[in-house]
């Protein structure tokens, strides 16, 4: 069986995302980000024209005790796209997926780079925009 992040063949894949148009701007959390794609763990429709993919959190480690003080929800990290035309999420959803799994293409798949010096969209993916990038705090 496979799961949405999983890599059909021995080469891990990444996702890129990025919402900052400007290279010297890129330098914060929120402004770029390259989650494994096995860390994958869903993805939904947030609105009419906007898709949100969860993965697992990136900096929240296991400190004892301190996860049961957090919510489910506050517990991954989250990054929202903006789709050309309304109501196509599972094209997008299908592309991401079929890219993941695609032996063929680098390690290292660009779904979102709004970087004005030459932006990039996934194929096949009806997506136009990368929205917020949010990653969760580490755990104190």
């Amino acid at each position: 069986m496979n799961y949405i992040g999983q890599v059909n063949s021995n080469k891990a894949k990444y996702l890129y995302f990025r919402t900052e148009a400007t290279d010297a701007n890129d330098d914060a959390t929120g402004d770029s980000a390259l989650f494994p794609a096995s860390s994958l763990m869903g993805m939904q429709p947030t609105g009419d024209s906007e898709l949100t993919l969860y993965f697992k959190s990136m900096l929240r480690g296991s400190v004892l005790g301190a996860e049961s003080n957090v919510s489910a929800s506050q517990n991954n990290d989250s990054v929202a796209v903006t789709l050309a035309t309304a109501n196509t999420h599972i094209m997008a959803m299908s592309a991401i997926i079929e890219a993941i799994n695609n032996p063929n293409l680098p390690s290292v798949i660009v779904v979102a780079n709004d970087d004005s010096g030459g932006t990039e969209y996934l194929l096949k993916s009806n997506i136009t925009a990368c929205g917020t990038i949010t990653v969760a705090a580490a755990y104190s």
